[in-house]
């Protein structure tokens, strides 16, 4: 694995203690420009603007995590702040914005509506979309208007507009369209291995509107991290990250589960429960029970399919039975027009010895075959009777009786109370019916599809990380491959370092050991010098109007470092070729420079290693 460098890097001191979800990299204040927010434990709350300070907050309590979104569902982001002591904080930027709704929406929440002013004159007013923010388009007060004719635009710093109590312990907090219904909602994961669902809901009548808890879900371990998974069929679901390598998926959807509206024996339970399924993934059995688990979804996929090293030996080895096949083949015909070579001679041997055994069984009558027929107006599979005895004249053995093989009906699969892997692996369509059958020509639709030749949807991947240096890349259930490091990883997140749309994985030790890697097992390494406390990645804005990957650490020693321009050309390293940066032109001017003298003893490659090492270090000859 290479190892990389990067120095653009801006440094803050942050005092105080910050929490492994205490960071994150959003727009807070819609101007288009992505800021760090940065929670500690004494209850400050630190706004990074550039290569500045841009604002601070306190007396909030002990901050836990946070999250940056659009929770309100107005089509603009907000900062959710959470504590540990059960009290959630959304802040907002009173910025005004172009799009106009009623003064009267009762989406607006009433601490928001705190900024529209009380006394209006004019037709037209202008508010903002989620703050409520008024502004007079035809006539203004003397108060807004400066001694130059300038409007006094809100400074666009961050307030608090709602506060609610919630459970205590919050661990990680994550804002996503879970249910597929077009609107956001606030998954928070407690220490108290609790996950539970909230959404923004609004009162049209009294123009109020808070919190409204939806699910929740127990687990049976500590939870790691909470993320968002898309099936391949555009199902949202939640990951819930387990100890020992092991997660927890939750599909919130229940128009999705597998029950019929006619069935009133189901409870709400035994529906709850059809919504979740326990993955152990097969690595897992090798892993440490109690070693901590971070889980990262939806990863963008990559253009180019991961094919692993055993698939090549699986295919290489495919290929000489295959050509194994065909010699034996070609061996059969020679024995059938009688141009036996020598080289055949012992296939000769045992090609004799088939034939005896072939003739003493053709002497019995009928072989024992697999039909498929009609009884009671059901299908039945049975192995036909062989009708006599007769002993092989090979190993002496009886063959053939009146015996009945196997008789038995066919039936269908019954639903399951539980969900199995066809609900939450549509890749994975299997049905036992006739699948394991030679004989019969039925299958099931997924095996059609393979049949055909059409391609089934896949969801896409997502990356799992044990404490015990364990990276692995999962797709629809299956590994695509894992990675074992010698450092105890501590948090993973995603980010684009090579420009190409993909999302690289990066993972982070609490030593500073930094891990990029992208969905090929392409790796590389960057050091960080100190032991890390908290670390993301995103794309921050250090000069206004332009954003670059960025990798955020906070160091025991209450210091923040932000490293901008976190660009890698490629993640496999290749051989330096001068011709391609070259034109045709100049193409054509080195290859006749470089096809002089060529053949007394000098080959055309040699003459280029002298020229490249006489452009590189001046020394040799044309």
């Amino acid at each position: 694995m290479r190892a990389v460098s990067f120095v653009k890097r801006i440094q803050w001191d942050l005092p105080g203690t910050v929490f492994r979800h205490g960071m994150s990299i959003g727009d807070v204040d819609n101007d288009g420009d992505n800021e760090l927010v940065v929670g500690t434990a004494e209850g400050e709350l630190y706004i990074f603007k550039g290569s500045d300070l841009w604002q601070k907050i306190t007396g909030l309590g002990l901050i836990t995590s946070l999250t940056i979104g659009d929770i309100f569902n107005y089509g603009r982001n907000a900062l959710v702040v959470i504590c540990g002591d059960g009290w959630v904080h959304i802040f907002y930027s009173p910025r005004p914005v172009n799009p106009t709704i009623s003064l009267s929406s009762p989406g607006i929440p009433p601490a928001i509506k705190e900024f529209i002013p009380q006394e209006q004159s004019g037709p037209t007013v202008t508010v903002d979309v989620a703050t409520g923010m008024g502004s007079m388009m035809n006539s203004m007060s003397s108060d807004q208007l400066d001694s130059g004719g300038e409007t006094n635009e809100p400074s666009g710093k961050m307030e608090c507009v709602y506060v609610q109590r919630i459970p205590t312990n919050t661990k990680v907090v994550l804002l996503a369209d879970i249910d597929k219904d077009g609107a956001m909602e606030l998954i928070l994961g407690l220490t108290d291995r609790v996950v539970r669902s909230y959404r923004w809901s609004s009162n049209a009548e009294l123009g109020t509107g808070r919190l409204v808890g939806l699910n929740k879900w127990e687990c049976t371990d500590q939870i790691g991290t909470v993320t968002l998974q898309h099936t391949g069929d555009g199902t949202p679901t939640l990951l819930v990250a387990q100890p020992g390598g092991t997660f927890m998926r939750i599909k919130c959807n229940p128009e999705e589960s597998n029950f019929n509206d006619s069935d009133s024996s189901i409870t709400n339970s035994e529906v709850a429960a059809s919504c979740v399924d326990y993955q152990t993934l097969g690595i897992s059995r090798m892993r440490n029970p109690n070693i901590s688990t971070e889980i990262l979804g939806d990863l963008e996929p990559s253009k180019e399919e991961f094919v692993s090293p055993l698939e090549c030996e699986t295919l290489r080895f495919a290929g000489k039975i295959i050509s194994e096949k065909e010699q034996i083949l070609s061996d059969d015909r020679q024995l059938s027009t009688g141009e036996l070579k020598a080289s055949s001679l012992e296939f000769e041997r045992n090609y004799s010895l088939l034939e005896m055994r072939k003739s003493s069984l053709d002497a019995t009558g009928n072989y024992g075959k697999k039909e498929i027929l009609e009884k009671d107006n059901k299908p039945v599979r049975f192995y036909t009777k062989l009708a006599t005895q007769d002993i092989d004249t090979v190993d002496g053995n009886l063959v053939g009786g009146n015996v009945v093989l196997g008789e038995f009906d066919i039936k269908p699969d019954k639903k399951s109370i539980l969900p199995t892997h066809r609900d939450f692996s549509p890749s994975l369509d299997y049905h036992t019916e006739n699948y394991n059958d030679p004989d019969t020509k039925e299958r099931s639709p997924g095996c059609e599809r393979r049949d055909s030749g059409e391609k089934t949807n896949k969801g896409k991947p997502y990356a799992l990380a044990t404490l015990d240096g364990t990276i692995m890349l999962v797709q629809d259930e299956v590994i695509l491959w894992a990675m074992q490091v010698d450092h105890q990883i501590f948090a993973l997140c995603q980010l684009d370092v090579t420009g190409d749309g993909t999302d690289e994985i990066v993972a982070c030790a609490w030593d500073g050991q930094t891990y990029i890697l992208d969905q090929q097992k392409h790796s590389v390494r960057f050091q960080f010098e100190e032991p890390v406390r908290a670390f993301c990645t995103g794309k921050y804005s250090i000069a206004t109007g332009s954003s670059s990957p960025c990798l955020v650490y906070n160091t025991f020693h209450n210091k923040i470092f932000l490293y901008y321009d976190v660009i890698l050309p490629s993640m496999v390293v290749s051989a330096l070729d001068p011709l391609e940066e070259l034109d045709e032109e100049e193409k054509l001017i080195l290859d006749d420079l470089i096809s002089k003298n060529v053949g007394n003893g000098i080959s055309k490659e040699h003459k280029m290693q002298i020229f490249t090492e006489w452009l590189l270090y001046g020394t040799g000859y044309l």
